[in-house]
């Protein structure tokens, strides 16, 4: 912006008449006033691609001990690698919570692979204790994000599961913060008592953690939640949030499909007053869902079983 000298704002020293002078004062005020606010604004407001995605059995090609995980062939584990590059790099997210990665290697080579190699995202990523071997992880744009600070969060009672992601973000722009957590709940699959119970007690374990941010902070939650918005888990422990995905699930859609019903598991809530610039959306390119067969029109298995959410947040 380009300042006014002195000369300019208060005229001639001398020859001004105080009556001038009385006049000008306002004037003034409102013209700095408004060359100020266009700046403050946008110093104060920033807008954010944030999204969530499962990438089903992001295994690498090595046989863990002592872990109940898949290993895929070389070609496999390629073909899969590039698939989801292809589509993390078409969704160009700020923020993304992945679910079912193995381990730091195989986000290594994600990022490694084309055409995301190009982009500058970097992860965070902690083992956790899931009898198979899958974590959660969070990417973020080195260019306009920096973590400055991150944790695992165990289950309670020493449950064998994924842990929660905590992660701190700060803008290096208008140097705002916010805290993310990237989750992958317990499956319904089995419907085993203590898994219901566990998905229960971490529900209420992320919220008693919510609440304990501070206010000043922005605060999302996402992941996969094997569980869709309106739900018993969602208005017991989730009510003082604000469900994004909560509205395209009312009209039918989802990121994830059951018997030929579309299921939306993987949810992005959020802490008032944060707002959303624009509803949370499906994202879905060509190449991503079967398109033969009995499993036709449902999202291809080889790159994943479930498609990514994201949503336009203006923090």
């Amino acid at each position: 912006m380009r300042f006014l000298s002195k000369r300019h704002l208060l005229g001639p020293p001398y020859s001004t008449a105080t009556s001038m002078k009385k006049r000008m004062i306002p004037f003034i005020g409102w013209t700095l006033a408004l060359l100020l606010l266009p700046v403050t604004a946008a110093a104060q407001s920033e807008e954010f691609t944030v999204a969530t995605y499962n990438v089903r059995n992001l295994f690498d090609t090595l046989n863990e001990p002592g872990i109940h995980d898949m290993v895929l062939s070389p070609d496999e584990y390629q073909a899969k690698i590039e698939a989801l590059a292809t589509v993390i790099a078409a969704l160009r997210p700020d923020v993304l919570a992945l679910c079912e990665v193995e381990n730091a290697t195989v986000l290594r080579d994600l990022l490694a692979a084309s055409p995301l190699d190009t982009v500058p995202l970097r992860y965070v990523h902690y083992d956790s204790p899931d009898p198979r071997g899958i974590d959660v992880a969070l990417l973020y744009r080195t260019d306009r994000l920096r973590a400055v600070a991150s944790e695992p969060i165990a289950a309670p009672e020493r449950y064998s599961t994924r842990d929660i992601l905590r992660v701190e973000l700060q803008s290096l722009r208008s140097h705002w913060q916010a805290v993310v957590y990237a989750v992958h709940l317990p499956s319904k699959r089995g419907g085993t008592s203590r898994a219901a119970r566990m998905r229960e007690l971490l529900a209420a374990q992320l919220a008693a953690l919510i609440r304990q941010e501070p206010p000043e902070k922005h605060v999302v939650l996402m992941g996969d939640m094997n569980d869709t918005p309106g739900s018993r888990l969602f208005r017991r422990y989730w009510s003082e949030l604000t469900c994004l995905t909560q509205a395209p699930h009312r009209r039918g859609l989802g990121s994830y499909a059951w018997r030929d019903a579309w299921l939306m598991y993987d949810n992005i809530l959020v802490r008032p007053p944060l707002e959303n610039v624009s509803e949370a959306r499906i994202f879905l390119r060509k190449g991503m869902l079967t398109e033969e067969g009995r499993f036709q029109g449902y999202p291809r298995r080889e790159v994943s079983d479930h498609l990514p959410v994201y949503v336009r947040l203006c923090f």
